[in-house]
């Protein structure tokens, strides 16, 4: 293979590894506030900790049941490899998302099953700001059996498109749920459904369009819609 063109092939593909939860990352408002002109929202974020904010989330405080502690930080999750997470593979694995993929590590200190509930907008924080935070858009309920460590793999969606993907090295702790109008909206418009990895892909571009601030939009509504 001609040299040049081997040179131009690894550039594009190391910029395709490095930028799939992201767009062309121009000029965004890193401070969790929002620009408008005219109507228009141009700050790139909804608020702390979204879109292109590096502050640290805010919301409403997640708090794990009595008897319940969950392992700090919490890792990344390889459906290929999940060594990491007791060999659990994606279809033993709760919620949906492509991009931002964890192992919560439970240790349940009582003598009988504790669920923990993880509410929409359920946020986990990456420890490296320039890795994207993850976002859950529907409930999920854990069963943890007593008196043992237990492993639950976890997808989420990016709230960051100009931040690097989730990496196997990559930590996470866990945020506040966040509170804001459009997120709700989303979460009500996909209550009880059940997403396929196609739909996922769907939400994912939703989440972004709310996480940057641009509102939910007639066409954002019809695709949660018909999902």
């Amino acid at each position: 293979m001609n040299w040049h063109v081997a040179k131009r092939m690894g550039v594009v593909l190391a910029v395709a590894l490095l930028a799939a939860c992201s767009d062309d990352g121009d000029g965004g408002k890193t401070d969790g506030g929002t620009n408008t002109d005219g109507g228009t929202n141009t700050g790139k974020s909804l608020g702390p900790g979204l879109g292109f904010s590096k502050a640290a989330p805010s919301g409403q405080a997640f708090t794990l049941p009595a008897g319940l502690t969950l392992e700090n930080p919490i890792v990344a999750y390889s459906p290929e490899n999940p060594v990491d997470c007791d060999d659990k593979y994606s279809d033993e694995a709760k919620g949906s998302g492509e991009e931002v993929r964890v192992c919560l590590i439970f240790k349940n200190t009582t003598n009988a099953p504790i669920t923990v509930t993880l509410p929409p907008g359920l946020i986990f924080v990456a420890t490296n700001d320039d890795v994207q935070n993850g976002i859950i858009v529907q409930t999920i309920a854990i069963v943890v059996p007593p008196g043992e460590r237990y492993f639950a793999p976890v997808f989420a969606y990016c709230v960051n498109q100009n931040r690097s993907t989730t990496g196997n090295d990559d930590r996470y702790e866990l945020g506040p749920s966040v509170q804001h109008k459009d997120f709700q909206e989303v979460f009500s418009l996909l209550a009880g459904k059940q997403l396929s990895r196609e739909a996922a892909a769907r939400v994912q571009g939703v989440v972004h369009h709310v996480s940057q601030g641009e509102g939910l939009s007639a066409t954002d509504r019809a695709t949660l819609q018909g999902l």
